[in-house]
C-alpha cells in the first residue's frame, strides 16, 4: 500500500513540474476544487476555477495560474490536464498480495507466476497461464487455454471463456464476459429452424487495454477478436466475432459493434453509436453519440445521426426537421390561395395528370 501523505517535492520530481513553495510540504490526498481542505492538492483548469481555492490548498496548475494570484502554492506544469492522472495514480491504493485463496479451484494444469495473486472463489482451468504480476481479485472464471499477460487485472465476476488472451496490464472490470460464442446463425430453412454456426476463434487484447463493466466480447468464427494495445472500452459495450479494433481507440457506454466491422487506430465511438456488420470505422474517425455507421467512413471524418453521415451535413438535415411544421403551414396557404375553396384540388395520387 503506498504512502497516503507525500511532498509537494517528491509530486513534482514524478510529474516533471516545478514546485511553487515549500518541497517539503506534505500532501494529503487530491481533490476537487469545491471540496479541497488545507494539505489537499487540486488540479486547476481554468483561472476562473482559482475562486473556489480555499488557503492552505496546493494547486496543480499552469504557470499563468501562479502569476494571476500571489500567495499560492503547489506545482506548475505546462500541461495540468495531462499531469492529473498521474497525480492520482500517485495515491492510488496498490495491494502485493500473491497466492492463491484457499476457496480457488486451480486446475493442476494452469501455470501460475508466483507472484499472481488468485483470490476467492477464482476457477482457473486447464492450460491457464497466469502471468508475474496478475490479480484475479474474487469469483473470476479463466477458461482453458486463455493467456492473462503481465501486469493485469480482473475485477470481480468477470468471466474469460476458452482462449482469451490479454497483453501487459490489461483491466477487466466486473461483469464483463469475454470469449462468448459469437453471434453466428445460418436463418432457418423450409423444415429446419435457425442452425448455430460453431465458434472456434477467441480473443486477443492488446497490451493496457481497459474492458469496462458489463461488456461483451465475442470469439471469432475461425479468427480472432481482436482489441488493441491501449484501446479503452467503457461499461455495456457489445463487440461482435471477428472485430478488429486497432490502436488507441475509444468507445463509449452501450455502444455496438456488429461481426467482422473493423475500427483502425484513434477512433472514437461515442455512446450509444453503432457500426453496421463488415463496415469500416478510417483511422482517427469519430462515430457521434447515437449514430449508427452502415457504411464505411473514412479516415479523420466526424459522422452522426443515422445513418451517419458528415455531421455537418446531418446538423443541416436536423434543422430542415425542425422547420417542417412551418414548411407544411406554408404549403397549406399556397394551395389555398392557387385553389379556393369552392374549386377541388389535383387529385395528388395522379401526379396532377393534365397539367
Amino acid at each position: 500500500m503506498k504512502s497516503e501523505k507525500q511532498s509537494l517535492g517528491d509530486i513534482a520530481r514524478l510529474l516533471g513540474g516545478t514546485v511553487i513553495g515549500d518541497p517539503a510540504a506534505e500532501v494529503n490526498r487530491p481533490a476537487s476544487p469545491a471540496g479541497a481542505l488545507a494539505g489537499d492538492i487540486c488540479a486547476v483548469w481554468e483561472v476562473r476555477d482559482l475562486e473556489k481555492i480555499q488557503g492552505g490548498v496546493h494547486i496543480l496548475a499552469s504557470p499563468d495560474a501562479f502569476v494571476s494570484r500571489s500567495g499560492l502554492t503547489g506545482i506548475s506544469v505546462k500541461d495540468p490536464r495531462a499531469a492529473f492522472p498521474v497525480l492520482l495514480s500517485l495515491f492510488q491504493p496498490v495491494r502485493k498480495d500473491r497466492g492463491v485463496h484457499p476457496s480457488a479451484v486451480i486446475s493442476p494444469l494452469a501455470a501460475l507466476s508466483p507472484d499472481a495473486w488468485i483470490g476467492p472463489l477464482c476457477v482457473v482451468e486447464d492450460g491457464a497461464v497466469i502471468g508475474e504480476g496478475v490479480r484475479l481479485r474474487a469469483n473470476v472464471f479463466v477458461g482453458e487455454g486463455c493467456v492473462l499477460g503481465a501486469g493485469t487485472v480482473v475485477e470481480p465476476g468477470a468471466v474469460l471463456l476458452e482462449k482469451v488472451r490479454t497483453g501487459k496490464n490489461c483491466l477487466i472490470h466486473g461483469g464483463a464476459v469475454l470469449g462468448s460464442d459469437g453471434f453466428g446463425i445460418l436463418p432457418a430453412g423450409e423444415v429446419s429452424g435457425p442452425v448455430k454456426i460453431p465458434q472456434l476463434g477467441g480473443v486477443v487484447l492488446g497490451d493496457e487495454v481497459e474492458i469496462g463493466a458489463c461488456t461483451t466480447v465475442d470469439r471469432g468464427t475461425l479468427d480472432d477478436t481482436v482489441v488493441g494495445d491501449f484501446t479503452k472500452v467503457d461499461d455495456h459495450v457489445h463487440i461482435a466475432h471477428n472485430t478488429v479494433i486497432g490502436k488507441n481507440c475509444i468507445v463509449v457506454a452501450m455502444t455496438g459493434i456488429a461481426g467482422s466491422a473493423v475500427l483502425e487506430d484513434n477512433v472514437i465511438m461515442a455512446a450509444r453509436s453503432g457500426v453496421k456488420d463488415h463496415t469500416r470505422i478510417g483511422r482517427g474517425a469519430t462515430v457521434a453519440a447515437n449514430a449508427g455507421a452502415i457504411k464505411d467512413v473514412p479516415p479523420g471524418a466526424v459522422v452522426s445521426g443515422f445513418p451517419a453521415r458528415d455531421h455537418r451535413e446531418n446538423f443541416r438535415v436536423q434543422a430542415a426537421q425542425q422547420r417542417l411544421p412551418e414548411l407544411l403551414l406554408r404549403v397549406r396557404k399556397l394551395e389555398q390561395a392557387v385553389f379556393p375553396s369552392d374549386e377541388k384540388l389535383p387529385d395528388r395520387k395522379q401526379g396532377g395528370e393534365g397539367h
